[in-house]
């Protein structure tokens, strides 16, 4: 489990000045529905290091989440999804 300090770490860099190549590009990870949410969590900690910013392609996504909001997984297929159609 990873400290909150690390945590606050994670979620509080600036996009503005991220080196957006030292950037995992996540654009071909695939979620497992069939992992529990922690394993799913874990997973895409370790794929990114950092999984409140990341890229997706050429596009640097930082990742906000809300006590009751949609899972990562819904909010990743509907950007994934709009990028496709070019919107």
């Amino acid at each position: 489990m990873l400290a909150q300090a690390r945590i606050d770490e994670m979620k509080n860099i600036d996009i503005r000045t991220v080196d957006r190549d030292a950037l995992p590009d996540m654009s071909n990870f695939k979620f497992d529905n069939t992992l529990s949410q922690e394993e799913r969590a874990k997973r895409i900690y370790e794929a990114s290091s950092n999984p409140y910013l990341f890229r997706l392609g050429d596009t640097v996504v930082k990742v906000e989440f809300a006590e009751n909001g949609l899972p990562l997984q819904d909010l990743m297929g509907a950007l994934l999804l709009r990028k496709k159609s070019g919107l």
